[in-house]
């Protein structure tokens, strides 16, 4: 009989009123690479709670051979009442991960193509993306089509990611 263990950290960072959650790290092994996932809204996770959406992102990065998942969003408000304030905090955030990481995975999915607000988000993270020369990917579909959210159907189990080829159209 073979027994083996494990442990994951995590921290999650909130503003002080807990309203906005602006990043959520889990650390399994530090010395294999990081990636920071970019998605649109804050889920339901915390320091002990995983969504659906958390998981899917902890599996696959698992089994890329990942050590450290760091998961930020477009908006970072549990509420749906964004301040000015929280969109500058969550954008410093941001920053401050990218800094921390090997890979950037933009996984916003295909629905932000038509929020004005979310391209416009997307736009000054990808600004401070280049500024900073950061490796960043995508996912990308068996069939192709690149560009998806981690809980879409044909990627939650198995990961293809792929160099991010929008920053020419979207910056």
């Amino acid at each position: 009989m073979k027994t083996t263990k494990s442990t994951i950290k995590t921290e999650v960072t909130y503003d002080d009123e807990m309203r906005n959650k602006y990043l959520i790290r889990k650390e399994w092994d530090k010395n294999k690479k990081k990636a920071l996932v970019i998605m649109k809204n804050t889920g339901q996770a915390d320091e002990i709670v995983q969504d659906q959406t958390t998981m899917y992102v902890i599996n696959n990065l698992s089994k890329l051979d990942y050590g450290v998942a760091e998961i930020v969003n477009l908006f970072p408000s549990m509420d749906d009442d964004e301040t000015k304030e929280s969109s500058v905090d969550n954008l410093k955030c941001i920053q401050e991960a990218i800094a921390r990481v090997d890979d950037v995975i933009i996984a916003v999915g295909k629905g932000v193509e038509t929020n004005k607000k979310a391209v416009e988000r997307l736009n000054m993270i990808l600004a401070l993306l280049l500024d900073k020369k950061a490796n960043i990917l995508q996912l990308e579909a068996k069939f192709g089509r690149k560009g998806f959210h981690p809980l879409y159907p044909a990627l939650k189990n198995q990961w293809k990611l792929v160099s991010y080829e929008d920053c020419e159209k979207v910056c």
